[in-house]
């Protein structure tokens, strides 16, 4: 059923075509994985109490805190700031200087909430806007690497937070168990 689920969701955002281009699958998948990382943080979280949240192993290594509020800013100034028009009030250095503050809750509550926008950003995007050009912390990206970099840069630390939830906790997760044949 994955490819009628998967054609119901074309004709949702793209009633005009019956198979996207590679430029709209990259979009379509772009908000999948956020959706999907996003789902693996939550579970992973939930794990956590709230001294566990704000945890550092060592004054090198961020909490798992300030990496929400990292992915949170990560996300809103690539993809909803420069891709969707809005004004980039980003203030990077405060995402890691925190030591303590929001709950959970509030953390996930922000995220959530951005990775929302950024996937109406997503489902809007022109793909013929691919190729223009911005200026992000400086460097000047394509439209396009700006959301694989935004993109990329979630799997990355949804993995870093996966793996702290599970050396906490002690317990894996089941998002395949399915694929063991039990």
């Amino acid at each position: 059923m994955p490819g009628r689920r998967r054609s119901a969701i074309y004709a949702s955002y793209f009633p005009h075509m019956h198979k996207p281009d590679a430029n709209t699958e990259f979009l379509l998948a772009s908000e999948t994985f956020l959706r999907e990382h996003f789902d693996r943080i939550c579970e992973a979280c939930e794990r956590l109490t709230p001294e566990q949240l704000w945890w550092r192993p060592n004054e090198a290594s961020n909490s798992v805190a300030n990496l929400l509020m990292h992915l949170e800013g990560n996300v809103r100034q690539w993809i909803v700031s420069n891709c969707g028009g809005l004004p980039d009030k980003r203030q990077r250095s405060r995402e890691f200087a925190a030591r303590e503050g929001a709950s959970r809750e509030e953390l996930l509550d922000a995220l959530g909430q951005t990775v929302l926008e950024a996937c109406h950003v997503l489902a809007k995007f022109d793909p013929a806007r691919m190729t223009e050009k911005r200026t992000v912390q400086g460097y000047e990206y394509t439209l396009l690497k700006a959301i694989y970099h935004s993109v990329e840069h979630f799997s990355y630390h949804t993995g870093q937070i996966v793996m702290r939830a599970k050396a906490i906790s002690g317990d894996g997760f089941s998002w395949y168990k399915h694929l063991d044949g039990t």
